[in-house]
Parts: C-alpha cells; sequence; structure tokens
C-alpha cells in the first residue's frame, strides 16, 4: 500500500497524491495541519500509520513531497518502509523560515500564523538517512522553493537519486519513479 504524506500547507487533495492514486489504487494519504508543532505531527501521522497497517496484509510504501518527503524521511524508518521522497525539505528549522508570518493552506483557504515556536520545534528532529530502507530522491533541477544542489549533496551517500526537469511540482510520476514504488510494493 502507497502512503502519501503532503507537503507544506498542503492536503492529501494534492497533485501528486492524484497522480498516484490514478496510477496504484491501493494509496492512501495521511494528514497532518501545516501549523502543529513537528513531534505532534509526527505523533499524528504514526498513529494514521498504525491504523492503516492494521488494515493491510501488503508492504507500506511512502511518498512525500517537499515538507511531506521531510515527515516521510522520518516515518519511514520507523516502520522499516521504503519511500520516495520528492523535492524534501531537509532542514524545514531553517527552510520554513521565509513562511513566517500569516500563512494560507492551498486547497482549504484556511488562514493561519506560522510562528517561530512552530518552525523551531522542527529543529527536534533524528537524522534517519542511515536507517536501512531503500530511499529514491526526486530532485527537481528547477525548483525555485529549495535549493536542488543543497538536496542532492544532502541525500547523495543515502539514496538513490534521480533528477527531472521539474520545478518544486512534479508534472509526472515517470519512469524510474513508477518503477521503484511498482518493486517495493511487491517485495
Amino acid at each position: 500500500m502507497l502512503v502519501y504524506i503532503h507537503g507544506f500547507n498542503s492536503s492529501p487533495a494534492s497533485s501528486t497524491y492524484g497522480k498516484l492514486k490514478k496510477l496504484f489504487a491501493e494509496t492512501s494519504a495521511l494528514e497532518y495541519p501545516s501549523e502543529g508543532l513537528f513531534a505532534d505531527n509526527l505523533a499524528l501521522l504514526c498513529q494514521q500509520v498504525e491504523q492503516i497497517k492494521s488494515a493491510t496484509t501488503t508492504p507500506l510504501v511512502f511518498v512525500g513531497s517537499s515538507l511531506g518527503g521531510f515527515y516521510t524521511s522520518q516515518v519511514a524508518p520507523l516502520f522499516s518502509a521504503n519511500c520516495m521522497l520528492i523535492n524534501p525539505a531537509i532542514r524545514p528549522a531553517e527552510g520554513l523560515r521565509q513562511f513566517l508570518g500569516r500563512s494560507t493552506n492551498f486547497h482549504s483557504g484556511q488562514q493561519w500564523d506560522f510562528t517561530e515556536t512552530i518552525c523551531n520545534s522542527y529543529q527536534n528532529f533524528c537524522d534517519q538517512r542511515t536507517a536501512p530502507i531503500e530511499r529514491l530522491v526526486v530532485i527537481g533541477k528547477n525548483d525555485t522553493t529549495l535549493n536542488p544542489a543543497e538536496s542532492l549533496q544532502y541525500w547523495q551517500d543515502h539514496a538513490t537519486i534521480h533528477e527531472t526537469d521539474d520545478g518544486h511540482s512534479i508534472a509526472a510520476i515517470d519512469d524510474v519513479m513508477q518503477a521503484s514504488l511498482t518493486r517495493w510494493l511487491h517485495l
């Protein structure tokens, strides 16, 4: 079963989730509030994974985009699951700082305040890059939200890297991505 984690200010209504769902019928999306603290969101995501895990006998494979890629890098190792990270945030306490202040969810339109406290909560994460799982890190070479070169350097010794000509959002789940996801789902 594919398990998708959305990015900052997004939701399961994201286009990436829709693309995954078209290709893989057994795909579930997790949800967390962008205005939540990192530890609370991580616990919430793990609770949702436990519910999915208890309802299926198929292997779990995680996909996360942007901040969802960061959360996926944290959650997948806890469940010994392989994962695909799409333009993952790598140091959210630093990278999200640009979004401090009034924020709006892309899908619901809900407005909220992204505070220093929320941003700083992302400092307390475990570096899970050496966990014994397989990772495909998809890096859009034209991403202007995150630094593609920094992502490449951060993940190069810990994952298979797949570079695309995309920006922060991917245009499609291409053959390389599909092949990894399909292989992992059938292990």
